[in-house]
């Protein structure tokens, strides 16, 4: 019963069908560095907790967390991005399908692979994926004192919010809850 409702509920959201997330496997090039960009596997978890370790000491999501949002294939889609085999950052994504926003729930790079336009062409490529999605905005949150991340964030056409007060339970800092308007392509830089 379950699973017919389930199935149910994939036919019509919004007056559209609710589709599997895809993204195809690609060769890219980054500042003169070539990349393989594909969708992350359950075999890529241990790598993208690792590089959130790397990024913050305590990674703040677990294997178990990543592992129930690949299983998510209706409304998430995770990216990696891989050079030479190892697996040096990564981009997860959340569909709301009521409200046609695709919402960037974590992305992280390797501290050797920062500053190579990594996080950037990852970030482009989410606005790009909504757009062919058809969704009406891409939303994330960014903590209040990374201001390399929010000018990177609004070079690209996201645009504050509101505040949301001690929203990161590792030390309780404020997050700015940003978001690119994709209906409205006069602001799109």
């Amino acid at each position: 019963m379950f699973e017919k409702f389930k199935s149910w509920c994939r036919i019509n959201i919004n007056g559209r069908k609710w589709p599997l997330l895809d993204f195809a496997r690609r060769v890219v090039m980054i500042k003169r560095h070539q990349y393989v960009v594909r969708m992350a596997t359950e075999q890529d978890i241990k790598a993208m907790v690792d590089i959130e370790r790397a990024i913050y000491g305590d990674a703040p999501w677990s294997y178990a967390a990543f592992q129930i949002e690949l299983r998510r294939p209706h409304d998430r889609l995770y990216l990696v991005i891989v050079d030479d085999g190892q697996v040096v950052g990564f981009i997860g994504m959340a569909v709301d399908w009521y409200q046609l926003d695709l919402h960037i729930t974590n992305i992280g790079i390797t501290p050797g692979y920062q500053k190579k336009g990594i996080g950037t062409y990852l970030i482009s490529t989410a606005l790009n994926y909504a757009r062919y999605t058809q969704l009406r905005s891409v939303s994330l949150e960014v903590r209040v004192h990374n201001l390399v991340a929010r000018k990177l964030y609004e070079h690209l056409g996201f645009r504050e919010r509101e505040i949301k007060h001690r929203y990161y339970l590792d030390n309780h800092e404020d997050a700015i809850d940003m978001a690119a308007d994709l209906l409205n392509k006069g602001e799109q830089k």
